[in-house]
């Protein structure tokens, strides 16, 4: 089964929604044994709101744009009458009340949610590692363990597997977009705010966001239509005519030669379409991006998980107890000092970066190693990635054909300009699928 085929703005006269649910669980039924991607099912549920679906459609009633599509959810999202976990086996305390507002407005567009994805523990990690729940395995690789990515781990993995067209993961750091570019889909990160967080556990509550990641642009724009009840219509863009930054060999330093040549080779794709290419100095380092962003979420993160991470009783991933409990020692004034570097770094970059129509950045620094490669004291993944947090932009990250094991290209841009960035990314889709 195509994956391209199953996520439609219309409902497809070839496929019912009760056909499409039923070859997502199969898939799941499978292959999650091994994969661990999904870690709970509303297998009742969502063949009830198939049929539901396809009596509406057979009457001719009005069908929204995911109609019949089975999305999946990051557990970091309340469904009601579920308990949302949040990766972890310490945190809920009993099923939710109600459905975050994001499930209303995807359910309103005729979207089936079919269960919760693995994901790392507190969404605090970018590895996807989670000694407590099991780190989900990345599909790239049938015989060795990589790791996914992280922290949305499960949603990168069960897109890759074709078990649901869509799923949302959120973006705190590079969440949504460092398990895209390991796992080979297209994980997209909207502007700050675009989609409602109400109903959705906090981890940095100054950068966290919820974006949807697919097989395509096209399907990351629609879901992310729907989640935000906005139109994200676009003129056609070439990338003839653009002007891109990019940045150099030595500021993207260390980065695996593999990810360097596939960074140059997709310049070269833009340059040979008719981009400018123009080399950008950000305003801080990518290592002071990522520890300004990660200082601040470390405090933000222990006064919501204080409670849980200081008792030596709970059951939970030793990394991310340490992870959590270095925001103990930031002080509240050393907080606010950096929420003020934060705004004046912003200041900077949105006067450097005017008349820029993109960023153009890899994905991630190294491919996915084996999980017994894996390093829990060091965290690379995300060095590429927290910039567009830290800098208030919008991100999308798409794979790169041709490259021995999955990468991503990441374009970024400007709060607000998640129509442009999306057609923008789109042409450059088109582009790379040409080479």
């Amino acid at each position: 089964m195509d994956m391209a085929d199953l996520i439609v703005a219309a409902p497809d006269a070839h496929r019912s929604a009760r056909q499409t649910v039923e070859e997502c669980l199969a898939r799941i039924a499978a292959e999650n044994p091994k994969l661990n991607a999904v870690s709970v099912l509303f297998a009742e549920a969502a063949l009830a709101r198939a049929d539901i679906l396809d009596r509406a459609a057979a009457e001719g009633q009005p069908t929204g744009r995911l109609h019949g599509v089975p999305v999946l959810l990051k557990d970091v999202i309340d469904v009601a009458g579920h308990p949302t976990g949040f990766g972890s086996k310490a945190y809920a305390i009993g099923p939710a009340a109600r459905n975050a507002p994001v499930i209303d407005r995807l359910e309103a567009e005729g979207a089936i949610i079919l269960g919760k994805t693995t994901m790392v523990e507190f969404a605090v990690g970018s590895w996807g590692t989670n000694t407590v729940q099991g780190t989900p395995w990345n599909p790239s690789d049938a015989t060795q363990h990589r790791v996914p990515g992280g922290s949305s781990s499960g949603a990168a993995v069960a897109v890759a597997a074709g078990f649901a067209p869509i799923a949302f993961g959120s973006d705190t750091g590079g969440s949504i977009r460092i398990p895209a570019a390991l796992c080979g889909v297209v994980g997209y990160k909207p502007s700050f705010g675009l989609i409602p967080l109400q109903g959705v556990a906090a981890t940095g509550a100054s950068f966290d966001t919820l974006g949807p990641l697919s097989m395509s642009v096209a399907q990351v724009r629609a879901a992310t239509e729907a989640a935000a009840g906005i139109s994200l219509c676009y003129p056609d863009t070439s990338l003839a005519g653009l002007v891109l930054a990019h940045v150099s060999a030595t500021a993207l330093a260390p980065i695996d030669p593999i990810v360097l040549a596939a960074y140059r080779r997709v310049l070269a794709t833009c340059e040979a379409a008719g981009a400018t290419l123009r080399e950008f100095e950000l305003p801080l380092s990518f290592v002071d991006l990522q520890a300004l962003n990660g200082d601040i979420v470390a405090y933000e993160c222990y006064q919501q998980l204080s409670g849980i991470v200081d008792d030596q009783e709970s059951d939970i991933d030793p990394y991310v107890r340490k992870r959590v409990q270095k925001g103990a020692l930031i002080t509240a004034s050393a907080y606010r000092a950096r929420l003020e570097k934060l705004q004046a770094t912003r200041r900077t970059f949105e006067q450097d970066f005017c008349g820029f129509d993109a960023l153009v950045l890899p994905g991630t620094p190294i491919p996915a190693p084996t999980l017994e490669q894996v390093d829990e004291s060091q965290i690379p993944m995300s060095r590429y990635t927290r910039l567009a947090n830290c800098l208030n932009l919008c991100a999308i990250t798409l794979p790169i054909a041709g490259t021995p094991a999955p990468l991503g290209i990441q374009l970024a841009d400007v709060h607000g300009a998640d129509a442009k960035l999306l057609a923008i990314a789109g042409t450059l889709e088109a582009e790379m699928r040409k080479k």
